[in-house]
Formats: structure tokens, C-alpha cells, sequence
């Protein structure tokens, strides 16, 4: 992990997802299809990130977040897929 940032799964995509802020991809089915096959909904990792084109277009970083908390704590919450924060909690994600 390059300066400390890193270990996110595809898991993370799911939930900070710009299909899901274009209206495209409004459902959970590839979350819900990785769940099923075995994806921890616990799994952490430390990212960065950042939107062009948006109010606040800086650099935000999240340190050892589980996708949940990912969700929660995304800068830009219009870009979080609701369906899929409430799968994960429902497949026993934590914050």
C-alpha cells in the first residue's frame, strides 16, 4: 500500500459509484452478487479521493474504513448508492 493507502475491493466501487450518480445503476445487484460469492462487507482500507467538476473538488482521504463507513463519511453523498449501504448493513456491515 503506497503511503499507507490502499486495500479497497471491488466492494468499495459499489458504494462510492458515479453509474449511481448518473442514475444508471440505481439497484444493488453487484453488490449483492459479490456478497453472495463470498466478499467480506467488513473489509477495510485506507483511500483517497477526489471529484473533478463538483462543489469541492479537493483531496479527501479516509483511513481505515470498512465500506459502510466509506458511505457515511463520502464527501460527495449523492454519489453514495443508498441500496448498496443498505445491503451491506444488512449482511452485517459495521461502521
Amino acid at each position: 500500500m503506497e503511503a499507507g493507502f490502499g486495500g479497497h475491493t471491488p466492494l468499495f466501487g459499489c458504494v462510492v459509484s458515479q453509474p449511481y450518480r448518473a442514475g444508471r445503476r440505481m439497484d444493488d445487484a453487484f453488490a449483492r452478487l459479490l456478497l453472495d460469492r463470498g466478499a467480506d462487507a467488513n473489509v477495510r482500507a485506507s483511500l483517497r479521493k477526489r471529484i473533478q467538476f463538483a462543489s469541492d473538488e479537493s483531496m479527501h482521504e479516509y483511513h481505515d474504513v470498512t465500506p459502510l463507513a466509506w458511505g457515511r463519511r463520502f464527501h460527495h453523498q449523492d454519489w453514495v448508492s443508498k441500496p448498496v449501504m443498505r445491503l451491506i448493513a444488512e449482511r452485517g456491515g459495521h461502521v
